[in-house]
């Protein structure tokens, strides 16, 4: 067998060279990692696998609150807050899963604010005041828009209509001086879980406890919900305390020496429109004032002559 020529092994020789010297090459240069694509949102929060039993930061936060080592898994790092990724929420009843037998279903009709509804029961339209409870002002007329009053309307608004049934439980009083019923509320969403919407908006921080009461059959959980609020600053707990306002323009009430003015005549000490609208004591700048009947806006509840008596 002949030789291969000289020129032919020069020229494999030179290709082994150069196809070894770029290994080397390629061995010894640094990785180039591919250009990053941007995400043009950011990611979605990383829910721990523990907090997918609940739907909201608040709800989480009390369960762990109870017994801290048992659920220690909703706080991975340590830093006393549970499930920081879930929105904040409220948090279902947690001393019971069921309404009470005594409470009576009815159907949602409207929210007025903060702190009261109107509900069809008994086939009637009839106005709810949540007891012990007292949320800022949501406005109307004469009536300032308070600190946080506006959300606390929109966040029962945003309860209530989250799904499921309302009911209604009677304690002590029937009615208020404004002939509005005074109930504690429950929400049942058939999930297994109730929530006491009384107790649900203190917890939340949309509303604080209203201690000149006789209803009382659940002020131990309030007063527990009102303590978590301002723990954690939650809602107007922080908002407010910071010194944040909204302010609104009121309309003037006309002066009693104004002949023109329309002021009712069962109202004679004080000038005050008649009706509509209707007004409670808390949108008008009047206290302790004489009220003959008819008494078209029921300033005087107890039917003694004087007016807006008490704290509205």
């Amino acid at each position: 067998m002949e030789s291969p020529p000289l020129t032919r092994l020069w020229s494999i020789g030179t290709r082994l060279v150069v196809v070894s010297l770029a290994g080397l090459l390629a061995a010894c240069s640094p990785l180039v990692a591919p250009a990053k694509t941007v995400p043009s949102t950011p990611p979605e929060p990383q829910i721990e696998p523990a907090c997918a039993t609940f739907d909201s930061r608040i709800w989480a936060q009390a369960v762990f609150d109870d017994d801290p080592g048992a659920h220690a898994a909703l706080d991975p790092d340590w830093d006393g807050l549970a499930c920081e990724a879930l929105p904040p929420g409220a948090a279902p009843a947690l001393w019971t899963v069921t309404v009470p037998a005594a409470a009576i279903p009815a159907d949602l009709a409207s929210v007025t604010d903060g702190d009261t509804i109107e509900v069809i029961v008994n086939g009637r339209l009839e106005a709810v005041r949540l007891v012990g409870v007292d949320a800022p002002e949501a406005g109307g007329p004469y009536r300032d828009v308070e600190c946080f009053g506006l959300e606390g309307a929109d966040f029962l608004t945003w309860l209530v209509r989250s799904g499921g049934t309302l009911f209604i439980e009677k304690d002590q009083e029937e009615r208020d001086r404004f002939d509005r019923l005074l109930r504690w509320v429950w929400l049942d969403r058939g999930d297994g879980e109730v929530y006491l919407l009384n107790e649900a908006l203190i917890r939340a921080g949309y509303a604080e406890r209203f201690r000149d009461t006789p209803n009382r059959r659940y002020v131990g959980e309030l007063i527990a919900a009102e303590s978590f609020a301002r723990q954690y600053e939650l809602g107007f707990w922080a908002a407010c305390n910071a010194g944040l306002t909204t302010d609104v323009v009121l309309p003037p009430v006309p002066p009693m020496s104004d002949p023109d003015a329309p002021c009712d005549p069962a109202y004679p000490d004080v000038c005050i429109l008649s009706p509509p609208p209707d007004l409670e004591c808390g949108d008008i700048p009047h206290t302790r004032f004489r009220a003959f009947p008819p008494d078209p806006h029921n300033f005087d509840g107890n039917r003694d002559g004087m007016a807006c008596e008490g704290p509205t």
